[in-house]
């Protein structure tokens, strides 16, 4: 279970950086920390999926992703999520850790 756990961090870290060194629009997840809602910045209209993950690797929700939506996550527990954004050509653009509260 540990060395599951360990692969699936190294796992998500991997993608977090391949992501961080890919050219894209500027793109954040707003407000950071939440107590129900928040919404993408995206210029350029590119996010086409959000999808959150729980710190064990678990994914939580998906949405599909509209300008100007807001995502509900007030139904989750307290805690740090990492939550990521997936164009619409399916390459992940960003990951970016929301906290919760």
């Amino acid at each position: 279970m540990k060395q599951t756990l360990l692969l699936f961090f190294f796992l998500l870290a991997a993608i977090a950086l391949r992501a961080q060194n890919t050219p894209r629009p500027e793109l954040s997840v707003f407000p950071n920390p939440t107590t129900e809602f928040v919404s993408v910045q995206d210029q350029a209209d590119a996010v086409g999926q959000l999808n959150v993950f729980n710190l064990l690797g678990k994914k939580v929700k998906a949405f599909e992703a509209s300008k100007g939506e807001q995502y509900f996550l007030g139904d989750l527990p307290k805690g740090v999520y990492l939550v990521q954004l997936v164009g619409k050509n399916k390459q992940v653009l960003k990951s970016q850790k929301v906290e919760k509260r």
